[in-house]
């Protein structure tokens, strides 16, 4: 039996445990790029979701949201000029974000943009965008420009800009944690409908035409398939919220519900779900593994830049040569 000594140890380690910053540096920028996607598609709406004359006014928004909650909107008048102007800073505080530039303070901007934008319109979001909320919160306490960043590079010329590459992973157990409690709480509140016991609930959620992406394959029009399948998403995503905490299940689980959730984008329109989904599952991948699957691509690289190198000097050389003879 373990003592509370060593359950400490290990919360301890858990949390706390200095790991490298390569992988949750690659993580925002995959993260950031995903959010300026979805911003530049919600362009084309920005009129009726959040301008003057939108489908839901500004008015309607104060009067259900009287607390006090983080929108600029509430601070200026909502003209179109502001919404352009503040969807600008947005997009270029994920590009700043991108590219690693002052990335805390962009990270901040674009959270207090984005979370803006969401709260001027709610009623229009989906769970998502909460995710998308949540995740960012987190990645602002990371160090995520520590490294492949613009701040980094700038570190080593300027002693300001000299960033830690190790850090204590907390904000990244946490994005880990919401996202098994989303496969275990999407798991609990199935399994208490009668559909997902007798197996026709995905026969039902792939014939939903509002959401229809591209046409089902024909295997879900043969029940015994359906069933079989609706009973394995059930195992898969307890799975996910559990099983992946352990080491040896994690990459297995990682490429099947990476798969899983690349067959709901095929079949379903969900915008960005899916892909907010999958980006969050390679947060389960460990720093250290990422860290040494880095280092050995950057050592492949050397070598091959110095093959090359070899094999042009080898080139001069005997071009040289039969310079020399003619």
């Amino acid at each position: 039996m373990r003592s509370i000594k060593d359950v400490v140890n290990s919360w301890n380690e858990f949390f706390f445990k200095l790991q490298p910053v390569e992988s949750i540096a690659i993580f925002r920028i995959l993260w950031c790029a995903m959010l300026l996607v979805a911003a530049l598609f919600d362009f084309q709406n920005i009129h009726d979701f959040y301008g003057p004359h939108a489908i839901l006014s500004l008015a309607t928004v104060k009067s259900q949201f009287q607390s006090f909650h983080l929108n600029i909107f509430h601070l200026f008048n909502a003209s179109y000029e502001f919404v352009y102007i503040l969807f600008g800073v947005y997009v270029l505080a994920l590009i700043s974000s991108i590219i690693g530039f002052y990335t805390r303070t962009s990270l901040v901007i674009a959270l207090i943009a984005m979370v803006s934008f969401h709260q001027r319109n709610i009623w229009l979001l989906s769970s998502s965008e909460l995710l998308m909320r949540l995740t960012m919160i987190l990645l602002v306490c990371s160090p995520s420009g520590h490294a492949y960043s613009v701040d980094s590079l700038l570190g080593r010329t300027f002693p300001l800009f000299k960033k830690e590459r190790m850090w204590s992973p907390w904000a990244l157990r946490l994005i880990q944690i919401q996202l098994a409690v989303v496969y275990v709480w999407t798991f609990w509140h199935k399994i208490k409908g009668d559909t997902w016991f007798d197996g026709t609930a995905l026969y039902y959620a792939t014939r939903l035409d509002a959401m229809k992406n591209f046409p089902v394959p024909f295997i879900l029009d043969w029940l015994p398939a359906i069933k079989l399948m609706t009973w394995m998403t059930l195992i898969l995503e307890l799975a996910l919220g559990t099983l992946i905490w352990f080491k040896e299940f994690r990459r297995p689980l990682i490429i099947l519900g990476i798969g899983f959730h690349l067959s709901i984008e095929y079949m379903m329109s969900i915008p960005f779900f899916e892909i907010v989904m999958i980006l969050l599952l390679t947060t389960y991948i460990e720093p250290t593994t990422v860290k040494v699957f880095l280092m050995a691509k950057r050592e492949q690289w050397a070598k091959l830049v110095e093959v090359s190198n070899l094999e042009t000097k080898l080139k001069e050389k005997f071009i040289w040569v039969l310079r020399q003879q003619a």
